[in-house]
């Protein structure tokens, strides 16, 4: 993540990290030009109060959301494709 994100977050440090903050702000540049889909963590949690989580994964973004995300910006700043 830290290859597609704009900065670390001092905040919210991670000992895996070497203490350094977790990486924050996805760029939709750098997915696109990496190919580096964000991973998303997912938790499900049960519908009656008090149950606690039911379920759990990790997925990643489909490349295709990043890479439409890209040409509306540019379109909306003027850049030509």
């Amino acid at each position: 993540m830290g290859e597609i994100t704009l900065t670390r977050n001092p905040r919210w440090t991670m000992p895996a990290l070497d203490a350094q903050g977790v990486p924050t702000g996805i760029d939709i540049r750098r997915v696109v030009d990496t190919g580096i889909q964000p991973a998303i963590n997912t938790g499900i949690a049960h519908r009656l109060p008090g149950v606690g989580q039911v379920g759990a994964g990790v997925s990643r973004a489909p490349l295709a959301c990043f890479e439409q995300a890209l040409l509306a910006f540019a379109t909306g700043m003027g850049v030509q494709a």
